[in-house]
């Protein structure tokens, strides 16, 4: 009687794992192909870090010196 569950026991625990990879290989393939797409319809594979900076913070973008010298003097 112990055998059997313990048997029932392993074959639930190999039934679970082979189906969360195949949840698993599902989601992988969803992020890894061309699926994503972004608010405006855009598959071209994402923005710029110029793009990004202006949607993020654009009170940052706006308040760049129109010089074309460095921001800041020293290192950091």
């Amino acid at each position: 009687m112990k055998n059997y569950i313990i048997t029932g026991i392993v074959a639930l625990l190999l039934v679970i794992s082979v189906v969360q990879a195949f949840q698993i290989s599902k989601i992988k393939n969803e992020i890894t192909g061309n699926s994503m797409v972004s608010a405006s319809g855009d598959t071209s594979g994402g923005e710029t870090y110029e793009q990004m900076m202006a949607r993020m913070h654009p009170d940052q973008v706006a308040a760049k010196p129109s010089s074309g010298g460095p921001a800041q003097v020293g290192g950091c």
